[in-house]
């Protein structure tokens, strides 16, 4: 009975909220709006939010809603309605099955539904800053935006009801490129969180649903193309599906361990991370590539097998590239890794890259680009394990002689491992305080530059600096507890960068971590 009665108060706050007039003058006071129950009974009990929910359901964030804190802009039924009408309408004038929310790509409903539930509990107030507030995402840290604004009222500038601009940043600092919703009703407050109620002419998933539900071309499995140089997880093709951003001649993913909803076959290798698996001839896979610079590149392929005369090659942008043939020799079986390497000539620019099985007897890793005779650009991503050459004192110090990991440049001291999870490629680790290693670097234009540190570690209070040509660019920049070494995430600080030929030193203020790569990008 208090729970109707609390409804009903909220309905009319609710219808009320910016139209109290008094003689032509709007005297608006935002009204604090409470719900005795959790976020998700509140939604369930408006009987506006099934869709939602059920969305919420299927991608496992009810307890969330249930239990955590954080704040929800909800979008209304009709909100996926016209998401799920339009998609439909476009696959039934191209001959493809209907969908629903229960069968929509799950990795692709993930990504979505989790952009409307941010962290923390953010009332509308702390969005009145001139630049508004960056709203991290409940799972993936992915950036969301909001910007309180007071609409006018009959008499009283900015007097009337906050309205909050909720935004899709597609992780770009450029406004025009946002797609934006607004909102009807702010700061519904629960027992564990806050609600805010998107307007109903908003269409589930921005800009983003029906390309990412009903693909006719394939997009980056990450949010940004991979660099070259740079290693490419064979696992992370495109996003898009069967005959779009890959050809797969069956239905099922045998392996099963990694993006479970689509027909590639992947599994966890043997050594570590992931490898595709059960290959046909004739397959293939896109990735979508950043090449930062023409030239030529070592290519190298990490693959097993135990048969020879498999084949590969590679296209870009539908060309096959010269040089880039590549035959397979039996490594003694499909859970025995091996490198083969061959010279690519790349041009400059974004690419759709594809690998294509010419003859499929192999289990596949990765691919790794690094150029040749040349310093490794910036911007671009550089892996660690690809120090300058000149040994101990010149290329690196480590305070021990022996490379621990021994997965690669094993006659030296730096310790690099294979990475363990998805990504492929290699990181550093037994790392201990003041080791260091040198790279030679080619910066292209100066200027500002964010530098993202991929690493993982157990421990507290460990931390590390770059320098460029023995000046630190970067400050002291702490590291995560992650919670395991292989499991990693981006640490960013931002530095700033003058054109030319450079030393950059990755330097260990601390040990107690592993460390892949740090991937520089112009700041504006």
């Amino acid at each position: 009975m208090i729970k109707m009665i609390s409804l009903t108060l909220l309905a009319m706050m609710l219808f009320y909220a910016g139209c109290k007039k008094d003689q032509g003058y709007y005297d608006y006071q935002n009204q604090l709006k409470k719900y005795d129950g959790n976020t998700y009974d509140f939604l369930k009990e408006q009987q506006q939010y099934d869709s939602f929910l059920l969305a919420v359901d299927r991608v496992q964030l009810s307890d969330s809603l249930k239990s955590g804190a954080y704040t929800v802009f909800a979008p209304s039924d009709a909100s996926f309605k016209q998401a799920i009408d339009n998609m439909n309408t476009l696959r039934t004038i191209q001959g493809r099955a209907l969908m629903n929310i229960s069968t929509v790509p799950y990795e692709q409903l993930d990504s979505l539904v989790c952009r409307y539930i941010v962290r923390g509990k953010v009332m509308a107030d702390s969005m009145l800053l001139q630049d508004g507030l960056n709203l991290p995402d409940v799972r993936y840290g992915y950036t969301m935006h909001g910007k309180l604004n007071r609409t006018d009222a009959e008499g009283h500038v900015k007097g009337g009801p906050g309205v909050i601009t909720y935004s899709d940043t597609k992780e770009v600092i450029y406004i025009d490129r946002w797609s934006n919703a607004t909102t009807m009703a702010i700061d519904i407050i629960t027992n564990n969180g806050v609600v805010n109620i998107l307007e109903k002419d908003h269409m589930f998933g921005f800009d983003e649903f029906i390309p990412r539900m009903n693909p006719t071309y394939s997009s980056p499995w990450n949010s940004d193309a991979f660099f070259i140089p740079g290693v490419i997880g064979l696992e992370q093709f495109n996003r898009g599906g069967n005959r779009v951003a890959y050809l797969d001649f069956s239905s099922a993913n045998y392996g099963g361990q990694y993006r479970p909803a689509e027909s590639v076959d992947i599994a966890n290798s043997e050594e570590g991370g992931m490898k595709v698996g059960w290959t046909e001839t004739n397959e293939w896979m896109l990735y979508t590539v950043q090449v930062t610079e023409t030239g030529s590149y070592n290519m190298t392929l990490r693959y097993g097998s135990p048969n020879d005369n498999g084949r590969v090659h590679l296209e870009l942008d539908g060309i096959i590239v010269h040089g880039s043939a590549i035959f397979t020799p039996a490594t003694g079986a499909y859970s025995t890794f091996r490198d083969v390497t061959t010279t690519v000539q790349l041009s400059a620019g974004n690419h759709l890259l594809k690998l294509f099985y010419d003859f499929a007897n192999f289990d596949l890793r990765f691919l790794k680009f690094t150029p040749i005779g040349r310093p490794l650009p910036i911007p671009g991503v550089i892996n660690l394990e690809d120090y300058d050459a000149g040994g101990e004192g010149i290329g690196y110090h480590d305070n021990n002689t022996g490379n621990n990991g021994g997965k690669w440049r094993p006659g030296e001291g730096v310790d690099i491992d294979f990475s363990k999870n998805e990504s492929g490629g290699y990181q550093v680790g037994w790392t201990e305080d003041g080791e260091w290693m040198n790279y030679t670097v080619d910066v292209k234009e100066t200027g500002f530059y964010t530098a993202a540190t991929l690493m993982g570690s157990p421990n507290n209070d460990k931390k590390f600096h770059l320098e460029f040509d023995g000046l630190d660019v970067s400050g002291i920049v702490k590291v995560p507890n992650t919670t395991d070494y292989h499991k990693r995430q981006y640490v960013t600080a931002t530095v700033y960068l003058t054109k030319g030929i450079h030393v950059m030193r990755f330097f260990e203020d601390t040990g107690g971590y592993d460390v892949k790569s740090v991937t520089f990008k112009p700041l504006n």
